[in-house]
């Protein structure tokens, strides 16, 4: 039982130790195209299309917006699943309807690959993975770590045993 639940650990610390700086590098990158756009974005008034609530298998919940608006030389632009804070879409959805029909957001004016930002949930997205890199970095330094701890004490199990 013991055997099986260190094996357990281990693998749980391996884990930890490759997707800790996974989620930290993506939670980055995320906040990076955050300010980037708020940086250097074109202010629009979006059209709110639809509203979607996402829960994932193993819990949480994630929620998105389908956005379309004008740009600066009158054409039509559409995002599909917006990522917006538990928080914002609380005030956007009450009793399965949406409270407001447009909101204000920001653009790439010569990127539409790029998500556009919902400005008034901008700081809360930064927050939120701000707070997402400094979990990966922990769950990586604690993986790392402690796989390397498992490996010293495997060694020097089997050096004990020879």
């Amino acid at each position: 039982m013991l055997a099986w639940l260190i094996d357990k650990v281990r693998w749980l610390l391996l884990i930890a130790a490759v997707g800790g700086p996974a989620l930290a590098y993506f939670s980055w990158s995320d906040a990076e195209r955050i300010r980037d756009v708020e940086t250097n974005g074109v202010e629009a008034t979006a059209i709110i299309e639809g509203a979607t609530r996402t829960q994932r298998r193993r819990g949480g919940t994630s929620y998105s917006l389908d956005l379309a608006w004008k740009d600066d030389k009158g054409g039509v632009r559409k995002a599909d699943k917006v990522s917006v804070s538990r928080t914002f879409a609380d005030q956007l959805v009450r009793n399965d309807k949406l409270t407001r029909n447009a909101l204000r957001i920001k653009y790439l004016r010569d990127d539409a690959s790029v998500t556009p930002v919902v400005i008034e949930d901008a700081s809360r997205q930064e927050d939120q993975d701000a707070f997402m890199v400094q979990a990966g970095v922990g769950a990586g330094a604690i993986g790392i770590v402690g796989s390397l701890l498992m490996l010293l004490m495997r060694r020097r199990r089997q050096t004990a045993e020879a």
